[in-house]
């Protein structure tokens, strides 16, 4: 049955729809015309609040204001305001010390270094041709003494920092190797940072491959140790250890991951109005598929998480150990004019399968804890002595690699 409207009442109706149409634009205009105007309001109170304050000390203060310390503190005391755990701030010459560093190439002598619980400096590798091979430093050793200063546990890792120095100085160091000790005089140049050690564990055909960190030359290192653990062994299975692996190169992880599993998202951001964008995918080609391991602890953080995570969603892994730090955040960074940079947390990344792991962590498949008193040494540790190695060679021996997972994203 047809019905039909009067003329008049369709008019009506017409007028009824726009100044309803008009009346909620209106307000809605208004209402975010008073948000802008409330918000503005609001800074220009912080502002004037501050300009009060600097005028009122400027008066007043008895010392003399350093003008640089001042303004730095000020943008940290702004960024720390945001409430935002990931927000940085770098000074130019911090920003300078920490692109050094990611660039693989750092100043210093040649040596994997770390803290041990004596306060003392644990040489864990010495690298070839550099300045601590030359001075006969071995791995195992102890520097125990910086240019006479006595290293402890509460200056070992101001000293370790002096480690890394200018070009061309010099440093005397004592090295204590079986109760001896010797001098080592040696002069800093620059040295590639090696952030990947690779091993066949013994009487198994399983490869170990620790990854301390992601730096511009990880990806680099990792096909060079990879290929050289192919050509050693038939491999059965291969270990990744990311224990205290802090992940702050995402690029330089997605380029290992792309290594290792078939062609699909790698990790995608969340942005705060729901938008999703995919950042880093893999191509088809990939090693042949084997049953990997992933050893994490709670300083496993940032792209390292997202590496356990990736082997995982791909149905190529299983990660052992204790959950991570949960660090998944997408930090966009501006770099100032005065060669300063700050950070700010503009998204969260989230992994294949869409988990989202930022202020969580990754659980853990086999959850084993290390016992206190090995976490600081771990690394010179091995498969019967280090728990949860032992039970990650266990896991790898014993799965079989499932299918790949059909992540069912539109490309």
């Amino acid at each position: 049955m047809n019905f039909r409207v009067p003329l008049g009442a369709a008019i009506a109706f017409a007028l009824v729809v726009a100044a309803l149409t008009f009346s909620i634009t209106l307000n809605y205009a208004r209402s975010d015309h008073n948000e802008r105007a409330i918000s503005l309001r609001e800074r220009e109170a912080a502002n004037g609040k501050f300009a009060e304050v600097d005028r009122e000390v400027r008066q007043r203060f008895f010392g003399v204001i350093n003008e640089t310390q001042l303004m730095d503190s000020v943008v940290r005391g702004y960024l720390e305001g945001l409430g935002d755990p990931n927000a940085i701030y770098l000074t130019a010459e911090e920003n300078a010390r920490r692109n050094q560093a990611v660039v693989g190439e750092t100043v210093g002598i040649g040596a994997a270094l770390e803290i041990h619980p004596s306060g003392y400096l644990y040489v864990r590798e010495v690298f070839a041709e550099t300045p601590a091979q030359a001075a006969d430093i071995e791995p195992g050793d102890l520097i125990v003494n910086m240019d006479e200063t006595v290293l402890t546990p509460e200056n070992a890792e101001a000293q370790l920092a002096l480690i890394y120095d200018t070009v061309g100085t010099r440093v005397m160091l004592t090295v204590r190797r079986e109760g001896e000790d010797f001098i080592a005089d040696i002069t800093r140049r620059e040295v590639e940072h090696h952030t990947v050690y690779a091993s066949i564990i013994e009487e198994t055909s399983v490869g170990y491959i620790i990854i301390t960190e992601f730096s511009d030359r990880t990806f680099m290192q990792f096909n060079r140790e990879l290929s050289r653990l192919q050509n050693e062994a038939n491999l059965q299975a291969i270990i990744f250890d990311m224990r205290d692996n802090s992940g702050e190169n995402l690029n330089q992880a997605a380029r290992v991951i792309d290594r290792l599993v078939p062609a699909g998202p790698i990790v995608s951001a969340v942005f705060r109005d729901g938008g999703v964008e995919i950042v880093e995918t893999s191509d088809p080609n990939q090693i042949d598929m084997l049953p990997m391991v992933v050893i994490t602890n709670s300083n496993t953080a940032g792209a390292a998480e997202l590496f356990a995570l990736a082997l995982r969603d791909y149905g190529l892994g299983r990660v052992v150990g204790t959950s991570t730090a949960g660090s998944g955040a997408m930090v966009e960074e501006v770099n100032l004019s005065d060669g300063s940079v700050i950070g700010i947390t503009v998204a969260l990344y989230q992994s294949p399968s869409g988990e989202v792991w930022d202020g969580v962590g990754v659980s853990t498949d086999f959850e084993v804890a290390m016992p206190a008193e090995l976490e600081p040494i771990w690394r010179e540790l091995d498969h019967t002595t280090d728990p949860q190695l032992e039970k990650a060679l266990e896991v790898a021996l014993g799965i079989q690699v499932a299918e790949v997972i059909q992540l069912g994203v539109s490309w």
